[in-house]
């Protein structure tokens, strides 16, 4: 993404969408956008908000793809020219400066380094008091909001905005800690919240300097509302409406003050597809991560270059299976362990007959072949004994393995070799792997899956479901993440994603 930062001021707010779009060609990592000063008095107006929503709502389709877009409020506060922290490489305006022939400040002179001015307008500087309404909005000394506040997206600028317009001193910002996004979609891939808590201060301290910020962990509902009496305005979303009213509920009871409440619309997201949720939203924003390199690819010297090997790993479940089997349509060789561990339960293989001097011939069935269902009996009720057939399996698995990898890129020529296995974090298979991808989906979803797939009871899909590594540790090791749950297309798009993304990383012609 391109580190280029600018700064638009602008005073045509008709036309603040071609504006914006005439940005694009500059390459811009961040674009601040700020009103003139001079349109201090209609800082408390209702139009402002919805300006700044409607600002934030086109963004995606106006600006450039990945441009992180903040809309200030400090100078429109302060009635002055206050510039952001960052250096700035250009200095946009709607109007040519020398119409602007009454300010007394020229803004040119009062920020960081020496940014290009370019001016994107041909109407002289005027303003027009008719784009706000009267109606003006109610300010208070201490106001409080609470969220996920996973990756800021435009429906989260909006509500931090509009609570920066609306506190005089103090603006407290709850972030939901681990304990409470268990319940949101694919909230395995939802930053640490030092991390959340970071990007909201780091958004609130650009965007206004005039009043001081409390971003803390939240870890229930209600956070500082239900003890700090220093309170006066919550800011909610018209999702989370009834939160406001639980609020009060509870500040009665203990004997606080009730607090205004401020409804704010949430944003549609006029890109959703049908297995998205219809409104800008941080789960919306983690399907879209889904089949994308979540981490740079790391060197590998002690792997050859090629073939390419990807270690493809999941739960019970998960539909790593199928996701394997569409890469195998795209082009990979695909090995899966699972059977490549039956070849070696064989008569004749070395793990055989090691497996039966360690377990007893009691796990032999009458044609030789080993009873894995007896020896399962075996292993899984006593974790020493499993720990055992796990060091007589894995190894020869995993030289097995690497056999076919190479007689796959030797034979039939396939640059990149996907192995499926389960086990191949335990089995610390990943130093083996060029990259790490994993199958995530719930566990009520793999519960159900089990019970319709394999006829267990629900006792029995949930044990085998936790004896799985879990969710948070396939996301901690993967370089890309997938998830099944939707419809059969989206899964198909991801595994497109990541391939053609590998394969344009590779500079392979397949």
């Amino acid at each position: 993404m391109s580190s280029k930062t600018g700064l638009l001021t602008a005073v045509h707010l008709a036309n603040i969408s071609n504006t914006l779009a005439a940005t694009r060609k500059y390459a811009l990592g961040t674009l601040y956008v700020q009103l003139h000063p001079r349109y201090k008095d209609k800082a408390r107006s209702t139009a402002l908000g919805k300006l700044i929503a409607d600002v934030y709502q086109s963004s995606p389709t106006v600006l450039a793809p990945g441009v992180d877009l903040r809309f200030l409020v400090s100078s429109l506060k302060a009635g002055d020219f206050i510039p952001p922290k960052r250096t700035l490489d250009y200095l946009f305006f709607d109007y040519p400066i020398a119409s602007n022939v009454d300010n007394s400040v020229d803004p040119r002179q009062v920020y960081c380094g020496t940014p290009q001015v370019i001016e994107l307008g041909t109407q002289p500087f005027a303003m027009n008091d008719t784009d706000f309404e009267d109606l003006l909005i109610s300010t208070f000394p201490n106001v409080v909001l609470g969220g996920t506040f996973d990756r800021l997206h435009a429906g989260h600028k909006v509500l931090l905005t509009q609570a920066v317009l609306l506190a005089e001193e103090r603006l407290v910002v709850g972030v939901t800690d681990e304990n409470m996004i268990k319940s949101k979609r694919l909230w395995e891939l939802i930053l640490p919240v030092e991390q959340r808590i970071a990007e909201v201060r780091d958004f609130l301290e650009e965007i206004d300097t005039t009043i001081r910020y409390e971003a803390v962990p939240i870890r229930d509902p209600f956070g500082p509302t239900a003890t700090d009496p220093n309170m006066d305005l919550i800011v909610v979303s018209t999702e989370t409406a009834r939160g406001g009213a639980k609020v009060n509920e509870l500040r009665v009871k203990n004997g606080l003050n009730q607090l205004e409440v401020y409804t704010i619309d949430l944003l549609d997201d006029e890109s959703t597809v049908d297995d998205k949720e219809d409104k800008i939203s941080s789960s919306n924003q983690r399907m879209d991560l889904l089949g994308t390199r979540l981490k740079p690819r790391q060197p590998k010297p002690h792997l050859k270059s090629m073939p390419y090997v990807i270690g493809l790993v999941g739960g019970v479940a998960s539909g790593k299976s199928k996701m394997a089997e569409r890469f195998r349509k795209l082009g990979a060789g695909v090995i899966d362990c699972d059977k490549v561990a039956h070849e070696l339960y064989e008569p004749g293989e070395d793990c055989y007959q090691a497996v039966i001097n360690n377990f007893g011939t009691a796990i032999v069935n009458e044609d030789k072949t080993i009873n894995r269902k007896a020896l399962g009996a075996i292993v899984f009720s006593d974790q020493e004994k499993l720990n055992l057939l796990n060091t007589i399996l894995w190894d020869a698995i995993l030289e097995r393995t690497k056999e076919r990898i190479q007689s796959l890129y030797e034979k039939e020529n396939k640059q990149i070799v996907i192995i499926e296995a389960a086990v191949l974090l335990r089995a610390g298979w990943q130093s083996a792997c060029h990259e790490v991808w994993s199958c995530i989906v719930p566990k009520e979803e793999s519960v159900k899956r089990l019970i319709e797939r394999n006829g267990l009871s629900e006792a029995e899909a949930l044990e085998r479901c936790q004896a799985q590594i879990s969710n948070t540790e396939l996301v901690k090791h993967a370089d890309v993440v997938f998830c099944t749950v939707w419809s059969y297309e989206y899964s198909q798009q991801q595994a497109e994603r990541a391939w053609r993304t590998l394969v344009e990383d590779l500079k392979l012609k397949l």
